[in-house]
C-alpha cells in the first residue's frame, strides 16, 4: 500500500472493496456464521447467530514502545518447543468491549473468544499491528467449552 500525504492528513491507498471471507457451521443446532472484513486499518470479524450482533470488542495488535516489558516477560511467555502452548492467548492481548456485553457469561466469552483470535492472527503474522474487532450476537447456551472449541474454529477459518 502506499501514502500520499494532502495538507493536515494522509491518504492510504487500499484494495477496493475490501476482502472478505465467510462461514458457516451449526454449533448446538444453532446457524453460526463467521465473516471477516479486512480493512487498511481494521480487522473486522463478526459471528452471528439468527442474524443477530449485539456484542461489539476490540484487541489493538500494536504495541507501544512503553508496553515493551510486556510482551518480553520470561515469565508469562508462551513455550515455542510446547505445541499446547499455541492455544494459549497472547498475554499482551487485552480484549475491551465497545458496545453490548449487558449478559456477563457472554462478556466473558465474547472477550476470551478476541483474545484467542487477535493471538491467532499475530503467530500467524508477527508485523500485523490493524485493530481486530469483533461483533457477536451469540446465544446463552455458547458458554460451554465444546461450543467455544467449535467457534474458535470456525472464525480461524475466515482469517
Amino acid at each position: 500500500m502506499a501514502s500520499a500525504s494532502m495538507g493536515d492528513f494522509t491518504v492510504t491507498v487500499s484494495p477496493y472493496p475490501a476482502q472478505t471471507k465467510t462461514a458457516s457451521s451449526s454449533i448446538k443446532g444453532l446457524q453460526t456464521t463467521a465473516t471477516v472484513v479486512n480493512f487498511a486499518d481494521k480487522i473486522l470479524i463478526t459471528v452471528t447467530q439468527n442474524g443477530r450482533l449485539a456484542h461489539w470488542v476490540h484487541v489493538p495488535l500494536d504495541i507501544a514502545a512503553t508496553d515493551a516489558s510486556m510482551v518480553s516477560n520470561p515469565y508469562l511467555d508462551r513455550d515455542d518447543d510446547d505445541p499446547e502452548s499455541d492455544l494459549l492467548p497472547m498475554h499482551h492481548l487485552t480484549a475491551t468491549t465497545i458496545l453490548g456485553g449487558t449478559i456477563p457469561e457472554l462478556e466473558i466469552l465474547g472477550q476470551t473468544l478476541a483474545t484467542q483470535v487477535a493471538s491467532a492472527i499475530k503467530t500467524r503474522n508477527e508485523r500485523e499491528t490493524r485493530l481486530v474487532v469483533l461483533g457477536m450476537g451469540l446465544d446463552k447456551s455458547m458458554v460451554a467449552r465444546e461450543e467455544f472449541s467449535e467457534l474458535v474454529g470456525l472464525v480461524l477459518e475466515v482469517i
